[in-house]
């Protein structure tokens, strides 16, 4: 009994994550209720209030999720990197994959946003979450980037020109140069 109990409680809580999401994405955090994600859910305001008393922590949830996804992603990256290809190839590829999603990348904006716009445990949050990017980044570019190059700066770098790369993607720019982006980069 516990487990199916369990297992209802897990598929109630992705179906309020992914419906919140979507909301967010589509509407934006500022015009999305939660009375309009428990329409959406099909469920009771009283059952999402049981998961998520407050928006603030339905969004904590879906910002781990999002930035849990975006770190796999990019240690994805640096665990399969072969030997011989050319680093500017890797990033274009992770650039690539990372801003394929157009839902993901508005997310993305929209979580950056609300950790600038005065929520300070978002803030945190993104910073933390930045950190631990950068030095996933570092250690990549430390197994395909000559000795003595500023693995730090390009880090940096690299994460500025991706949160660049997610607005325009966001904005349906479709031309972006990621070639020529990331072997400018990389020189």
């Amino acid at each position: 009994m516990g487990k199916m109990k369990n297992a209802d409680s897990a598929k109630t809580r992705e179906k309020i994550i992914s419906t919140a999401a979507f909301l967010i994405t589509k509407q934006g955090a500022e015009s999305t209720s939660l009375s309009d994600i428990a329409r959406e859910s099909g469920i009771s305001k009283g059952t999402l209030y049981y998961y998520y008393p407050t928006k603030s922590e339905l969004i904590f949830e879906i910002t781990n999720r999002h930035m849990k996804r975006l770190s796999e992603d990019i240690l994805h990256w640096v665990g399969n990197m072969r030997e011989g290809l050319p680093p500017e190839k890797i990033l274009q590829a992770v650039y690539s994959l990372l801003t394929r999603a157009s839902k993901r990348g508005r997310l993305h904006l929209y979580l950056i946003y609300d950790g600038i716009s005065g929520n300070e445990a978002a803030t945190e949050r993104v910073r933390i979450i930045y950190q631990h990017w950068k030095s996933t980044v570092k250690e990549g570019l430390a197994k395909i980037i000559p000795e003595g190059s500023d693995k730090e700066i390009l880090a940096e770098l690299i994460l500025a020109c991706l949160d660049g790369v997610f607005i325009q993607a966001s904005l349906g720019i479709k031309d972006i140069p990621l070639d020529r982006m990331t072997a400018h980069i990389l020189r």
